[in-house]
């Protein structure tokens, strides 16, 4: 599979793009982490968006080296929450744990609000599952992503003087 850096921006995109709103939840709920990235893209099992995304973590971090630094840098250490609203009516709530840039975990859990938060997230992405899989299908990811974000069907926050500035950019070369 040809990983071009547009499709690496747009994953990251994807996922910086995702979440419910930051908060402390009072009950932990189940969460699930990531088997390690090992799920294979495209999985067989029905509707399991949770483990194709997995599988785009991988190979994000698989080829990091070749991420544009803008994006390095809008990644960096931050916590990004996704919250993505399945076809089948249900909710998938998702986190991203970035360490420089890389992914360093990625975990879903039941509630709206990260159990394990301790802070809070630093960018918010919700979306859908039709407008999520329109992205990672996508031949040029991260113009669909900033296509989708501009449509209003992919609403990212992203908190901080900074980030906002790098984000606004981001989305300026990529309209």
């Amino acid at each position: 599979m040809v990983f071009s850096k547009n499709r690496f921006l747009s994953l990251l995109m994807v996922m910086l793009l995702l979440a419910p709103i930051a908060g402390a939840a009072s009950s932990a709920g189940t969460i699930k982490e990531a088997e390690l990235f090992t799920t294979p893209i495209n999985s067989s099992t029905e509707n399991d968006l949770f483990s194709e995304l997995s599988a785009q973590m991988k190979l994000y971090n698989d080829n990091f080296g070749n991420v544009p630094l803008l994006v390095k840098r809008l990644a960096a250490s931050e916590e990004v929450a996704g919250k993505i609203k399945l076809e089948n009516g249900e909710m998938l709530y998702v986190t991203l744990l970035m360490r420089g840039g890389q992914v360093g975990e990625f975990y879903r859990y039941d509630v709206p609000n990260d159990p394990n938060s301790k802070i809070g997230p630093t960018i918010i992405i919700e979306s859908d599952e039709k407008t999520i899989r329109e992205i990672i299908d996508s031949d040029d990811t991260l113009r669909k992503a900033v296509e989708k974000m501009n449509a209003g069907s992919l609403n990212v926050e992203v908190k901080g003087f900074f980030r906002n500035t790098v984000f606004w950019s981001i989305k300026q070369l990529y309209s």
